[in-house]
């Protein structure tokens, strides 16, 4: 799996490439010749947010010189969509000269250390200050949680433990993360088997280079990239964007909740009511000269959207309710609502498991029979605990 530097690097490669189609998509047609006859007003360019940041919570109309300073009570002039081209090319071209000279130090520097011999305690030193992240902007670190590295466990964060308005899932592996928690920018990077709940996330989320995850977001917007075998079950006000090389990924609706959801989501400006969680929208192509994610020799194709996730596959994902904490008035179900189709679905099961109860209470066998089955079914649940690997998780968080 390539690292979180090569990949920033691949990513702003795919942009630079990609950025005029882009705009061309994005871009509203006027009169005129040539280059002049794309426009993109301040509202569409917003949309580049999906795609590109720059300082923690600026917008990107702000950042750009021709929108800055635009008055609030006049709409902005649209802007030819050339020059917002040459903009965001010369912002990729610089980002990309500053993450290859980043990344070629890095490797520079671990070929050094490692040609050092040091004491055994100058290298629990050294294992001491890299097992944090560290980088060349501390006030991005400063308003960044990690969760990272994390292994057949589970990992619970609510919103007192969090720093900042930003979340880095990175590295967890069999295992299930909760943030429950108000945010803006959540990112999920090389995980996989793994669970990650979201709770109300304003701005976006990134899920990049995971295998077989569940991602349990509600959010304002979702963007995929390079992602196997996972499921989404999303609560999104937009469609989610699909990008680069994906393979069996599943869409579902958002299917939990927890006490503080509501007042959480209200807090970012989510809307509950609004869930285009089976609209994805897929940006480009597979490039076949991407050695990170596609072999050698193989033409241009549409890169994979994501398929509905079958009803009957769908269940409910009950978060623990001694995560709660006091509030006036908690959330009590899925503020989500369930398509049809997924409700019929419920339906059907919550009936099925009622009739197995009714059978159960109407046996008419003795009190010894009675234990004999109730110690079977404990059994059966309990095997299941350990297959399921659901064991785990209780023995974690009854620990916290």
């Amino acid at each position: 799996m390539p690292s979180q530097a090569d990949e920033e690097i691949h990513q702003l490669s795919y942009l630079q490439k990609h950025m005029a189609n882009i705009l061309t998509l994005l871009a509203d047609s006027v009169e005129g010749e040539g280059d002049d006859s794309l426009v993109l007003t301040m509202e569409t360019f917003e949309h580049l947010g999906f795609l590109v940041r720059f300082s923690e919570g600026t917008p990107l109309s702000q950042a750009a010189t021709f929108f800055a300073n635009s008055d609030p009570d006049m709409p902005a002039a649209p802007v030819p969509a050339a020059q917002v081209h040459d903009w965001i090319s010369q912002n990729i071209s610089s980002s990309l000269e500053f993450s290859t000279e980043k990344s070629t130090s890095k490797e520079v520097s671990q070929q050094a250390s490692s040609d050092i011999d040091v004491t055994m305690a100058d290298a629990n030193a050294t294992n001491a200050r890299n097992s944090t992240p560290t980088g060349t902007n501390p006030a991005y670190f400063r308003n960044t949680t990690f969760v990272e590295g994390f292994s057949k466990t589970s990992v619970v964060k609510h919103a007192s433990d969090v720093k900042g308005h930003s979340v880095k899932v990175l590295n967890c592996h069999e295992s299930v993360i909760y943030i429950l928690a108000p945010l803006k920018y959540v990112t999920v990077y090389g995980c996989s088997d793994a669970t990650v709940v979201l709770g109300a996330i304003g701005k976006v989320v990134k899920v990049e280079h995971c295998e077989r995850v569940h991602i349990i977001a509600a959010t304002k917007r979702i963007c995929i990239a390079n992602c196997r075998e996972c499921i989404f079950y999303l609560g999104v006000n937009h469609q989610p964007l699909i990008v680069g090389d994906n393979h069996k990924l599943q869409v579902a609706p958002f299917n939990t909740y927890y006490p503080q959801l509501g007042e959480h989501l209200a807090k970012v400006g989510v809307d509950p009511a609004v869930n285009k969680w089976d609209q994805p929208f897929v940006l480009g192509v597979v490039d076949p000269h991407d050695s990170l994610s596609h072999p050698a020799g193989v033409s241009d194709v549409q890169a994979e959207s994501a398929t509905r996730l079958d009803p009957d596959l769908f269940t409910n994902f009950l978060i623990p309710s001694w995560f709660g904490t006091e509030v006036q008035e908690p959330t009590k179900c899925c503020p989500f609502p369930l398509p049809e189709i997924y409700g019929v679905s419920q339906s059907k099961k919550l009936a099925a498991l009622e009739d197995i109860r009714k059978t159960i209470r109407e046996l008419q066998i003795d009190d010894n029979r009675k234990k004999e089955l109730a110690n079977a079914l404990h059994a059966q649940f309990k095997d299941w605990l350990y297959a399921s690997g659901n064991i785990r998780q209780l023995y974690c968080l009854q620990g916290d």
